[in-house]
């Protein structure tokens, strides 16, 4: 019969950990509940945060929109994103057709009902106060400087290979 053995402590974080992994830590655990929040205030309207960002995309275009240019767009692998068009399509806010002027793109549109939810979903997420909006302000530009530096970082591995979101696993930094 084994012995049960006391759980593993965590290391001392000032022995072995980066510099940096309490606020790489801070980033994601604040990432999750954000997520999450953004979500549970979508879901009334039949919608997660990741099938806004598509909808939100293909109403701004003004027309019908070609999948490769939200794949682009979005820096997501091709699948998630037509995973997330049959969603919307499913729901009746977008649908797909074949480009007539080159059979191999598929384009995307949004349909009335898709632009009203649309409308309703950005209403519903400008009216969220997450915390104070000049944290807000200046997050953001920390943020859009910390985002270009890692993606600088990134470009300059070795090999000197961009390396995308998408071809990271779970297809996002």
């Amino acid at each position: 019969m084994a012995i049960a053995q006391p759980p593993i402590s965590a290391p001392v974080a000032d022995s072995v950990a980066a510099p940096y992994a309490p606020l790489l830590a801070a980033v994601l655990q604040t990432q999750k509940l954000i997520a999450h929040h953004l979500n549970a205030t979508l879901r009334p309207l039949g919608l997660s945060f990741a099938r806004y960002e598509v909808l939100a995309m293909i109403v701004a275009a003004n027309g019908p929109l070609p999948m490769v240019q939200i794949v682009r767009a979005l820096d997501r692998h091709p699948t998630t994103i037509g995973t997330l068009i049959d969603g919307l399509e499913g729901s009746g806010l977008a649908v797909r057709a074949t480009n007539r002027s080159d059979r191999r793109s598929t384009l995307v549109s949004v349909t009335d009902r898709g632009r009203e939810v649309a409308v309703s979903a950005t209403r519903a997420l400008d009216a969220l106060a997450l915390v104070d909006p000049n944290i807000m302000s200046r997050l953001h530009d920390d943020l859009h400087h910390l985002l270009s530096a890692t993606r600088r970082a990134l470009t300059a591995a070795p090999g000197g290979q961009r390396i995308a979101a998408a071809d990271l696993p779970g297809g996002r930094p």
